[in-house]
């Protein structure tokens, strides 16, 4: 029987390649068949795409699980087809971390653009040309606050490896110094703080600036939808919604799948709260964010949905065109073979 862990693996695999299908779909509709998004969302939605598929794939190759014990907590790499140092694979770990708040930035900055572009133009216009170089360091910072913490806090020491050594040992069937792995642990034995309760403190600081930037601009913009959209056209106020309601969807699905169930993980050693469970779970569920993520644009968008309903249709007729092609082909071939059966049968 195949334990949860390793079933983990499953979901890894589906969901990157879910999310190439899906996001190379998503780009394509943007580049070549979305005439109303343009200029600077359309460059975010694209840019937003492509990291997307770079998060799913650093999944694929750190293969992330933690495991909750005691008073703490170890965040470590399951990958075993890679044979390499535990450097690369501690790396490619931090990498990951960061590459989650950095998709949430993103988000944030998406936020602050559709604000401006409601309430303020000439702010808004400071999002285009040289100042795309903003809106893409901007996340890059924000995840480095997640992924450099990480690193320099969270290296394996002796105390924590006796601390989890057992643990992993009976869990996984795995020597806890071969493993690929970030210890953390909130206090020392006699109470006193340990580097790992900084970077916890550090990761809470960076993602509830990236939640305050969300909520300030999300309930200003609903105010001022409802307040300034009578005087604005039928069409301009519909796509308007729409943009919103479809980044108030991608905020929510990630906050609903990762971050409320990993914050009472991720917090509980500088709680003080003891566990002792597998808690990687959250990972198989983060990996069907991307996806979520570009299917909420496509819906939430009526141009989306019209591009999306024209290419189901025209690929639904070229397909029963195709099968019904054959199926004749094939009738007749079988037609044709009985008749010269009967034929030489006669003679």
């Amino acid at each position: 029987m195949a334990r949860f862990y390793e079933i983990t693996d499953n979901f890894t695999k589906l969901g990157f390649a879910t999310v190439s299908i899906t996001n190379i779909f998503l780009i394509y509709l943007t580049l070549f068949h979305i005439k109303r998004i343009i200029g600077t969302y359309k460059h975010m939605i694209i840019i937003v795409a492509i990291w997307g598929m770079i998060f799913s794939a650093s999944e694929l190759i750190a293969r992330p699980f933690v495991h909750s014990y005691n008073k703490g907590w170890m965040f470590f790499s399951l990958n075993t087809w890679i044979g390499t140092s535990q450097l690369f694979l501690q790396i490619s770990l931090a990498v990951y971390a960061s590459f989650y708040l950095l998709i949430m930035s993103f988000i944030s900055v998406q936020f602050l653009f559709r604000y401006f572009t409601l309430t303020n133009q000439r702010i808004a216009k400071k999002f285009e040309g040289k100042g795309m170089i903003f809106w893409i360091i901007y996340p890059i910072i924000s995840g480095s606050f997640y992924g450099g913490p990480l690193f320099l806090f969270g290296l394996p020491d002796n105390y924590s490896d006796e601390y989890f050594g057992k643990e992993i040992l009976d869990s996984y069937g795995l020597a806890i110094k071969e493993v690929p792995r970030f210890p953390i642990i909130a206090y020392e034995a006699d109470g006193s703080l340990r580097l790992g309760a900084y970077f916890i403190m550090s990761g809470a600081v960076v993602m509830i600036l990236q939640y305050a930037i969300i909520i300030y601009c999300g309930v200003r913009m609903h105010l001022v939808m409802n307040r300034e959209f009578k005087n604005s056209s039928v069409p301009n106020k519909k796509l308007q919604r729409q943009f919103f309601r479809a980044l108030v969807t991608q905020t929510i699905a990630p906050t609903i799948l990762f971050v409320c169930p990993a914050a009472y993980v991720l917090l509980s050693p500088l709680l003080n709260i003891e566990m002792n469970f597998q808690t990687g779970w959250i990972y198989a569920a983060l990996s069907l964010f991307p996806p979520i993520d570009s299917i909420a644009l496509m819906c939430m968008v009526s141009e989306y949905r019209k591009v999306v309903k024209g290419v189901y249709v025209i690929s639904y007729g070229f397909f029963s065109f195709l099968i019904t092609a054959l199926c004749k082909d094939l009738f007749c071939n079988r037609a044709n073979q009985s008749t010269e059966i009967e034929l030489r049968s006669s003679t």
